[in-house]
């Protein structure tokens, strides 16, 4: 069975993000791991999907086993006991998006920590690729997948727009800080600088938390800057896309102001 054809057969081609079946994983698995997210993985299977755990282990892709109910649900196909979640363009490595990053017009990364609703995650793809921002950045862990719904809300942006998966932000955020990056973070607490009160530095890398718990202490806790929206009226903060997008333009502003 070919990829293709396995994708067009899922859910009546509803989700179009699925491979289903153990020789169409396999393939995806040797010749594209980067567009890999994770598998789901009967638990009966286990035996019979050596190789397949081999390759997951070597490329750093998580996996999870799972009752064949969970499978049926997704896949209306033979799914042999083994699906595969997908992102089409394919994830780049942390090198490649810091080159990118390097020569961008817009030098600014975007960095999603466990941010969990994928029609956040592509209204703020959107934004950031309008821009000519440098790429996006998300946690391999607890972070929403890059499926229809996330396309979507990105109008396309997903199909362009560079996307790294980290499997430890703070390690991450280290390593661009040792390359020159100044670190930002969005945040509401009282020693967070007012964005418009802040002078920005590029390459530079913004930060945004998911949408209850907001950045992690440990992540915010290596981050250089803390800035927040100023509030006219009383409210406790905005939506995650809501506020990255008003601070993206600020960033954006500042960059090619005159």
């Amino acid at each position: 069975m070919k990829e293709q054809e396995t994708k067009d057969n899922i859910n009546n081609n509803k989700n179009i993000f699925f491979i289903c079946g153990k020789k169409p994983v396999l393939e995806v698995l040797k010749k594209q791991p980067e567009k890999v997210v994770s598998l789901l993985i009967q638990k009966s299977r286990k035996k019979d999907l050596s190789l397949i755990l081999s390759l997951c282990n070597k490329n750093k892709i998580k996996y999870q086993f799972v009752p064949q109910k969970k499978l049926d649900e997704l896949c209306n196909i033979n799914h042999q006991g083994i699906i595969a979640k997908i992102f089409p363009p394919g994830f780049l490595s942390p090198d490649q998006i810091w080159n990118r990053l390097k020569k961008a017009k817009f030098p600014l990364l975007l960095a999603l920590d466990q941010v969990q609703d994928q029609g956040n995650i592509g209204v703020l793809a959107r934004t950031l690729y309008c821009l000519d921002g440098a790429g996006l950045v998300i946690t391999k862990h607890r972070s929403a997948f890059l499926g229809e719904r996330a396309f979507k809300s990105s109008s396309g942006a997903l199909n362009h727009l560079p996307v790294v998966q980290v499997t430890n932000m703070a390690d991450f955020l280290k390593s661009c800080q040792e390359k020159g990056c100044l670190v930002y973070y969005a945040g509401i607490e009282d020693n967070c600088k007012n964005l418009y009160e802040v002078k920005v530095n590029f390459p530079a890398v913004l930060v945004l938390g998911n949408e209850e718990k907001g950045v992690r202490p440990k992540v915010k806790s290596v981050c250089d800057i803390g800035i927040k929206i100023p509030m006219i009226n009383e409210f406790d903060s905005l939506n995650v896309a809501q506020a990255g997008a008003i601070i993206i333009g600020e960033f954006f502003r500042q960059k090619f102001s005159k």
